[in-house]
């Protein structure tokens, strides 16, 4: 890959907005490990346009646009392509510019993007006393891409539990950082 080329970050905004964001930054970061200059306007113009009103979401994609005319490559970063990312693929297409499809498992590198579990908490008053632990399912923490799917799973089990000593909470699962051969940590 040649050095400070300039990659177009084609990935989703709409939806899971706050998600979509954190993985757009993370596909930058990647992109400046891979030595290239990432842009991504879906992290500029809504910062200064607002994506709900069409007239100013469309002055962001035609801006986009613009900006996608000087880039050497448009990397598509992930499977799920909105109207938006169709129009950037096609754009793409017509003005000759490569694409390249980055995975998302490659983009995060080892470290897992913000996932959401379920905090069981057994007060002292149960007979068993008190204690905590992730929610799980054959061994392994049950996980949720958004805060707000773990909510609703823990207002389900407060809601049904057979015991009023358990409550349970959303909460952040903390990344795991995976090693591998030859990969030390400084600090």
């Amino acid at each position: 890959m040649s050095e400070n080329k300039l990659v177009y970050i084609c990935s989703p905004y709409a939806g899971d907005v706050a998600n979509n964001v954190k993985f757009a930054k993370a596909a930058c970061r990647y992109a400046i490990r891979q030595n290239c200059t990432p842009v991504a306007v879906h992290l500029l113009y809504p910062q200064i346009l607002d994506d709900a009103v069409p007239a100013e979401r469309e002055t962001g994609i035609r801006m986009g646009l613009r900006i996608l005319e000087a880039a050497d490559e448009l990397w598509l970063c992930s499977s799920r392509i909105s109207e938006g990312m169709r129009a950037e693929l096609a754009a793409a297409k017509r003005l000759g510019i490569p694409v390249k499809e980055i995975s998302e498992a490659e983009i995060k590198g080892g470290l897992s993007m913000n996932q959401y579990g379920v905090w069981a908490v057994r007060s002292a008053n149960s007979v068993c006393g008190a204690a905590q632990s992730w929610c799980k399912h054959n061994g392994e923490p049950v996980k949720f891409d958004t805060y707000e799917q773990a909510a609703a799973h823990a207002k389900s089990l407060n809601d049904n539990a057979y015991s009023p000593n358990v409550h349970y909470y959303p909460k952040e699962i903390e990344p795991e950082l995976r090693q591998y051969p030859g990969m030390s940590l400084k600090l």
